[in-house]
């Protein structure tokens, strides 16, 4: 499972505000070497979003073409459909997911639980460039109908070079609407124990801080460090099934690009 995903898998179209090393911002996401293929393996120690849940460490893994306006990895795709690098407004469209789902798999505490799929959402962007940074907002919504609701949100990304490596810094908060909370995590009438109560959700707001620190190795060649916080709103966290509203995820990676 993906935590970072669940709480802010934002993909559009935002201004490419670049470092001297090659990491800029563009459609909500950091990308470092415009206009290449990239392969990229590594891992991530989590918290637990689920009460008991089996795995809290996972692997990272991405493919895909990051282009000037085009993009396409393991996390979705998205396309500027407004906009240049040197604009200062960018729109574009995603087609993503929330990032989450479970199955009996996923923690024993959930045995009994019907399955929760994960979506497939198409939103839209807009973004601007505000000084050295990047405000990104974004609105999605499910069309796979699986949670059958949508998340909104914005975020605030800066890059600070740092000798060869860049520290991108980022802030944001999300909207998760009512049909996403009682599908991810309410508890069915016919799925409630005596430890697991019956639970119905309601929209929340979840509040996120972090940075990523990408280091070239060599032209091709890039080493990354994420860390990333994250606090569930009440209407999440009050659920049975939720082991804490304080999720956070370390992570490393290499990357090759071509």
């Amino acid at each position: 499972m993906n935590k970072s995903a669940l709480l802010f898998s934002i993909l559009a179209a935002a201004p490419a505000v670049q470092a001297a090393n090659q990491t800029y911002i563009l459609n909500g996401n950091i990308y470092s070497k415009q206009s290449s293929w990239i392969a990229e393996a590594g891992v991530a120690a989590t918290s637990d979003l689920y009460k008991e849940q089996d795995h809290s460490v996972v692997p990272l893994l991405n493919f895909g073409y990051h282009g000037e306006d085009f993009n396409i990895d393991f996390s979705g795709a998205n396309y500027r459909f407004y906009g240049t690098d040197g604009d200062l407004v960018n729109l574009g469209v995603h087609l993503t997911s929330a990032g989450i789902g479970y199955d009996d798999d996923t923690s024993d505490f959930l045995k009994g639980m019907d399955d929760r799929d994960v979506s497939v959402d198409l939103g839209l962007n807009a973004d601007f460039q505000v000084g050295t940074g990047v405000i990104s907002t974004y609105f999605q919504h499910d069309i796979s109908g699986a949670y059958k609701g949508y998340l909104a949100g914005v975020r605030y990304f800066d890059i600070f070079s740092i000798g060869d490596a860049d520290l991108v810094s980022f802030a944001g908060v999300m909207f998760q609407s009512k049909d996403f909370v009682d599908y991810y995590f309410g508890v069915q009438p016919k799925e409630a124990r005596a430890n697991r109560p019956e639970y119905t959700g309601s929209s929340s707001v979840a509040y996120e801080v972090g940075y990523k620190l990408i280091y070239p190795i060599s032209e091709n060649w890039n080493l990354t460090q994420s860390t990333q916080y994250t606090e569930l709103g009440s209407e999440v966290a009050d659920s049975p099934i939720v082991d804490s509203k304080h999720q956070w995820l370390v992570g490393a990676t290499v990357a090759y690009h071509f």
